[in-house]
């Protein structure tokens, strides 16, 4: 079921591993607005995907965006992203492992 539900989010991590930027942004935003328009599959994704993440699908989709947006120079706009997480997520290791590098730099 997993396999058939994050389908965006797969494509969106196989294209970041081949480096396709661009690919991969349309891949996690579609994903992130699926999970957005159907948030009772991510919320109980334990039961809809057989998924035992701590993170939801949407919280990653959000993180990889913002990943993505800062390997292709738009670190910006990343970095609003990855406060927005916090804002929605404010455990998220990611994105406050992200600020903080982003500001060493």
């Amino acid at each position: 079921m997993r396999w058939l539900i994050a389908t965006e989010h797969r494509k969106g991590i196989a294209a970041l591993k081949k480096n396709k930027y661009e690919r991969a942004l349309d891949h996690f935003n579609k994903s992130v607005a699926y999970f957005e328009h159907n948030a009772w599959i991510d919320k109980y994704r334990y039961i809809t995907m057989f998924s035992s993440s701590r993170m939801g699908y949407r919280e990653m989709g959000l993180c990889n965006i913002a990943f993505t947006l800062s390997q292709i120079g738009r670190g910006a706009e990343a970095k609003e992203l990855y406060r927005k997480i916090l804002s929605e997520y404010p455990d998220n290791g990611i994105a406050i492992a992200s600020l903080k590098m982003m500001a060493a730099i």
